[in-house]
């Protein structure tokens, strides 16, 4: 009964349906025509062309630029507090800003030889907030001012530095205050902070790029040196909260140096510290000294990462002072060798080669002297070339002079990149730190535009003569042994950076095993 009655409709819908009148069929759309269309020509289209420009008398040589403006430096003033802390201040009047950064003389290299990374560590516990305040109500708190206040550790010096608009300037030193009054040290964080650094290092250890940067220091400087010692899992582990609370102890102003740009004057300096600090007292540690780098030389150091995509190389020697006479002329030198993209050894190694993405060389300065290191990540199959005409750019460097483009090139690059370290002002902070730090006077700069100028060929190559080994090198291949190995042997038999053979070392720069 259901089905009739269904069928019933679907016919009844039929008999509509074709009942309905149909829509009149449509013409088709003509397409526009692609002939195309004569059109009358333009004015300017019919008109010949136009005879060429006259040969004016300035377009026959071309304009030459303008010689770089001698760099006018802001003037640092200096002054010495009641306490013994030594305060350097440039005066910077263009934004209501205020840049401190106390700068104490210990650091990595006090650090014992089973806990290197005790100060590092102990400073970033100083960022965790302080006795009141955890840390989330410290971040809190230094967002209300719009603040920053922080604790820092190098190898040479730690560090404290204070950021701020000028009217927050007193929010920003009473943080400061009850930081070195009553920092937090909760054992908490602190063993968070380990975690996270052991977890740092054992990351470190997978990357073939970040276990050349760690293997190279020990290689360059000496196992036992204070710039050579490694960070470990056991190191980290050694340091105790207790020691901590000894670091921040020598946190004291006497000795000490702090700097200062912004828009403030010496007397609202000492009115702020002393209304701020007055208890601030007693003196800080004396510089740790640095014996002389002791260098592993001669040797084709090697790490194994099994399956690399790539292998890390370095090539390298101790070098010169940063307060050496002839800083200047080597500067230029490791610029033409590999301190830029249009280096001799990144012009080698990527554009003609095609080993790598790029490659760079240069030194490397520390309070206690410097190291020159070469280094690329090349391919693979490309690590023994690679080495190869690393030793030859450094040999010709060493033996032949440099072009006059060459020279003219980093001279002119070094003179127009000289304002950027004053352009904002932690750069400036930072340059002049850099002075005191190296020894060097504080007017320094006045006479460098000059003394770049005066740099020659025969200066850049006496430099390099000096400054670059003929013989008895660093070497770091970081690689796939079974990939790279043969042709380090080869190298290694050769005697082309020394007369050591292929030494394995694990990630830790200890003897390893020699893979199969």
């Amino acid at each position: 009964m259901k089905t009739t009655i269904t069928l019933s409709l679907l016919a009844l819908s039929a008999a509509v349906a074709a009942c309905k009148p149909q829509p009149a069929s449509q013409p088709p759309v003509e397409q526009p025509s692609t002939a195309p269309v004569a059109t009358a020509p333009t004015e300017a289209e019919a008109a010949p062309p136009p005879a060429d420009w006259p040969d004016e008398p300035f377009r026959a040589t071309r304009p030459t630029p303008a010689q770089v403006a001698e760099l006018k430096l802001p003037q640092v003033e200096t002054f010495k507090l009641d306490n013994g802390l030594e305060v350097y201040l440039v005066r910077n009047d263009k934004l209501p800003t205020v840049y401190m950064t106390f700068e104490f003389d210990f650091g990595g290299v006090s650090d014992p030889k089973n806990q290197v990374g005790l100060h590092s560590l102990c400073l970033d516990l100083l960022d965790e907030g302080t006795a009141r305040l955890d840390k989330v109500a410290w971040e809190e708190k230094l967002a209300d001012h719009a603040v920053s206040v922080t604790a820092s550790g190098g190898s040479d010096t730690s560090n404290l530095t204070v950021r701020s608009l000028k009217r927050e300037l007193p929010a920003a030193l009473d943080l400061l205050a009850e930081m070195l009054r009553e920092p937090g040290m909760r054992e908490a964080d602190f063993q968070r902070l380990k975690d996270r650094r052991k977890a740092s290092i054992a990351q470190a250890k997978g990357n073939p790029g970040s276990i050349a940067g760690r293997v190279i220091a020990p290689l360059l400087w000496g196992a036992d040196h204070p710039y050579g010692r490694l960070e470990t899992e056991k190191t980290i582990d050694a340091v105790q909260l207790k020691d901590c609370s000894k670091v921040v102890g020598k946190l004291k102003p006497g000795g000490a140096r702090l700097w200062v740009v912004g828009q403030i004057s010496q007397d609202e300096i000492k009115q702020e510290l002393a209304s701020r600090l007055p208890e601030w007292k007693g003196k800080a540690p004396a510089k740790t000294a640095v014996p002389a780098a002791k260098p592993r030389l001669g040797s084709v150091f090697f790490v194994h990462v099994k399956d690399a995509p790539q292998s890390s190389v370095y090539v390298g020697h101790a070098g010169p002072k940063r307060n050496a006479p002839d800083y200047e002329a080597t500067d230029l030198m490791a610029e033409i060798l590999g301190g830029s993209f249009s280096s001799r050894i990144n012009m080698n190694l990527r554009e003609d080669k095609g080993y790598t993405y790029g490659g760079r060389a240069g030194f490397g300065y520390r309070r206690a002297g410097s190291t020159f290191a070469a280094s690329s990540q090349v391919r693979t199959d490309a690590t023994g070339p690679s080495l190869r005409e690393i030793a030859k750019e450094i040999a010709t460097m060493r033996t032949s002079d440099a072009k006059p483009d060459e020279l003219f090139r980093v001279q002119e690059g070094a003179l127009l990149a000289l304002p950027a370290e004053f352009d904002t002002p932690t750069a400036t902070l930072g340059a002049f730190r850099q002075l005191k730090f190296f020894g060097l006077p504080l007017d320094w700069y006045d006479g460098y535009q000059k003394r770049l100028r005066a740099v020659d060929i025969a200066a850049v190559r006496k430099a390099a003569e000096k400054h670059l080994r003929a013989k008895d090198f660093v070497v770091l291949v970081v690689g796939d042994a079974s990939k790279v190995l043969g042709d380090l042997d080869a190298i290694a038999s050769e005697k082309l950076f020394g007369n050591g053979g292929v030494v394995v070392l694990d990630a830790d720069a200890q003897p390893a095993k020699r893979p199969e």
